[in-house]
């Protein structure tokens, strides 16, 4: 692929061949990337944060989010 582009831009045969095989060897393949499993208390945490947003939608973040770590303990003990 590279060896006909480097050809096409008016590169040498002798040095296409050797730069195009360098290029290819660097090429890493690409790996998908592995999902990670959502634990216990994240999923238990998201649920209480998601109902305590609904029910005061103009509180700060913060406060909602604390509430939500205490009732996710009191919930999984």
């Amino acid at each position: 692929m590279i060896q006909g582009l480097l050809m096409a831009k008016g590169v040498p045969e002798s040095v296409a061949i050797p730069v195009s095989r360098i290029a290819d060897s660097v090429e890493a393949p690409v790996k998908a990337a592995v999902k990670r499993k959502v634990g216990k208390y994240q999923r238990e945490f998201g649920r209480q944060l998601r109902a305590l947003k609904r029910k005061h939608p103009r509180s700060q973040i913060s406060i909602l989010m604390k509430r939500a770590h205490r009732l996710t303990k009191k919930v999984m003990k």
